[in-house]
């Protein structure tokens, strides 16, 4: 967790002391608020546990009772205990594999298009800084880390903040990701788009260092802190690591672990009477507080307006003045509190967005119900391991070269002896038969049926179906079709297969969206000094590199968010794009280098400058490497791939 801002634009901070009655009274009523909404989504908690335990833990761990002693045990102990192997067969760790491989393939960068076109240079400026903050954030990682919680859990959210990062050891927009074990919000939401949305926090466990480092600005409200969570273990050891085991047994008001300290952030809308006043003159509108000084300044200020009106001989019809009526305020506002409901800081929201900041995604929901992606083919994986497992139980329990002799054949030879010599290479068994008496009636050797009839079939239809389920076919995952499937209908296929993620990608594009809104918005708040952003390529003038806070700080409605795909497939189309225009003579041949994604152009330009300065100095040319001249060929070569 950050602290949220810097000193000159954060809020002022709780007082040193603690709250009066009235003050805690409020806290704690928000905090037990709060507490309910996190009770709330227990089922959705449950389930997404349930479903990362598919996913890629113990497909074998939900609890069943046991019929001889009647208690609960995992499935998994119930079939060891009646003497079977609980085998599995993984296949939704596959499915989430390859949706977490159709992400990244198609994953686009943000790009800010200004909706003046003589502002492009604006746009561009603003495409950088963003695109910026996507790589110190390494937002790709946690973009697929998000996809992954958001198909076993249904629900995830970011938090963008704006400060000192300690492992980066930089002040800068940050974005974060929230465990949705630790994340609250209330749960009367039916709006896809977050809309309804009154109420959103998270539980932090932190070591006392930290809470002091976030919350301890002064040595009184260090000595507070300390007070609160008085003395926690300086070490805590632990021989179960990285299992999640802490996210198993959270709860709202008690730390995951003796060592550290929990603290609540909430977030929620609130009101308060106001006036809403109406600036007719400058086109502004906004709120005051409702009471006698407010009034009066509205007064001060109309008084003042007409007066300057009637000098300049203004008519009392042209007049514009400030309008004001009476009106009901919201706005966000934030707490962090310890467990007891002590406040460690609040205020209302410093952003100029007005918001809270984080970014809420659930899917699916449909009219106000929270699913769950893995969920709906849990039942085919438990199908696939039952049949799996009764398999290798027929197989292990049925006869196997059961070998069946008569005895009174036997008489020269012991037991052993027979079984000795049956087993042995070139081995010699004397026999003596009755008449009218075959061999076939002294030696037999039986071997039963490995698996009921039906059983590999009904496993191949679960396999099937989880596919069919799931969305990922098999063109999707790219396996070779039948024998006389014809090319047009295996690419028909390809792209059918790709509809049935249609939503489930477009929702999460959206996602991003919103959270790059947010980051745009944040860049335009906190970056107040002129810097070089030199990371957006060759596409971008280098007069749009410089970021100026002062063109961008009010441009606010001029400018939207889209995104520009960044893919090998699209960068090939577009070199081959330039590489016509540059063949038919419409562009330059620096032109055609500044502009394309060729891992050698930027030696190529270098190249011609050097040239260039050297023809201007009489000096003789090199000419461009042999090198590169290789490398161009090997590229185009490469591009001869047909687009995926």
């Amino acid at each position: 967790m950050n602290k949220f801002l810097n000193r000159k634009v954060k809020p002022t901070p709780a007082g040193e002391k603690r709250c009066d009655d009235t003050e805690k009274g409020s806290a704690i009523n928000f905090l037990e608020e709060c507490a309910a909404c996190w009770n709330s989504l227990e089922e959705a908690r449950r389930k997404l546990r349930r479903s990362l335990m598919y996913s890629y833990g113990d497909q074998w761990g939900d609890y069943v009772r046991d019929p001889d002693s009647s208690a609960y045990i995992t499935e998994g102990d119930l079939i060891k205990k009646n003497g079977k192997v609980p085998l599995k067969n993984n296949m939704i760790a596959p499915i989430l594999s390859n949706i977490d491989g159709q992400l990244r393939q198609n994953l686009m960068r943000p790009i800010c298009v200004a909706r003046d076109s003589r502002e492009s240079t604006l746009g561009e400026m603003m495409s950088i800084a963003v695109e910026y903050v996507h790589d110190i954030n390494e937002l790709e990682e946690l973009d697929s880390d998000s996809m992954r919680m958001l198909l076993n859990g249904g629900m995830i959210a970011q938090r963008i903040e704006y400060g000192v990062n300690a492992s980066k050891d930089k002040r800068d927009v940050w974005v974060y990701g929230v465990n949705p074990s630790r994340l609250f919000f209330n749960t009367n939401l039916e709006d896809v788009r977050m809309w309804d949305l009154t109420c959103v926090g998270e539980l932090f466990d932190m070591s006392l260092d930290d809470v002091l480092a976030h919350f301890g600005d002064t040595p009184e409200k260090k000595r507070f802190i300390k007070d609160i969570y008085g003395e926690v273990e300086n070490r805590y050891l632990d021989s179960r690591a990285m299992q999640g085991d802490e996210t198993q047994t959270l709860t709202f008001y008690s730390p995951s672990r003796a060592d550290l300290c929990r603290v609540i952030l909430g977030w929620k809308l609130e009101s308060r009477d106001s006036y809403r006043w109406n600036d007719t003159l400058h086109g502004t509108w906004g709120y005051l507080p409702y009471n006698e000084d407010s009034r009066l300044l509205l007064e001060e200020t109309n008084r003042r307006r007409r007066e300057e009106a009637q000098q300049s001989g203004v008519a009392d019809d042209d007049f514009l003045g400030v309008e004001y009526d009476f009106a009901i305020e919201r706005y966000w506002y934030y707490r962090y509190m310890s467990p007891m409901g002590d406040v460690l800081q609040e205020g209302r929201s410093p952003y100029w967005h007005g918001e809270h900041n984080y970014v809420l995604h659930l899917y699916p929901m449909i009219q106000g119900r929270l699913g769950n992606f893995v969920e709906q083919f849990i039942d085919q994986q438990r199908a696939i391991n039952r049949t799996a497992t009764l398999i290798d139980f027929i197989r292990g329990t049925s006869s196997k070269g059961v070998l069946v002799v008569d005895d009174e054949a036997f008489e020269s030879m012991s037991r052993e002896e027979v079984i000795d010599e049956y087993v042995r290479y070139n081995g010699v068994l004397f026999v003596r038969l009755k008449p009218g008496q075959s061999i076939d009636g002294v030696v037999r050797q039986y071997n039963s049926g490995a698996a009921v009839a039906g059983d590999f079939e009904l496993l191949n239809l679960q396999l099937r179906l989880i596919n069919e389920i799931s969305g990922v076919n098999s063109a999707m995952q790219g396996q070779a079709p039948k024998a006389g499937t014809p090319a047009s209908l295996y690419a028909q296929q390809v792209q059918n297969s790709s509809l049935n993620l249609r939503g489930l990608f477009d929702g999460f594009r959206a996602f991003r969206r919103r959270r790059d809104t947010k980051l745009l918005k944040m860049i335009q708040q906190y970056y107040t000094d002129e810097r070089y952003l030199d990371i957006a390529g060759r596409e971008y003038a280098d007069e749009s590199r410089w970021y100026s806070p002062q063109k961008v700080r009010n441009s606010e409605f001029d400018l939207t968010l889209s995104e520009g795909y960044n893919t090998p497939a699209y960068q090939m189309l577009a070199n081959d794009f330039l590489m016509q225009l540059f063949q038919a003579q419409a562009l330059d041949l620096k032109t055609m280098l500044e502009n394309s994604s060729y891992p050698f152009a930027k030696k190529i330009l270098e190249a011609i400058k050097r040239n260039e300065e050297q023809a201007a100095n009489n000096q003789p040319m090199q000419g461009i490497p042999t090198e590169l001249l290789e490398q161009i060929a090997q590229a185009r070569t490469n591009e001869s791939v047909p687009l995926q």
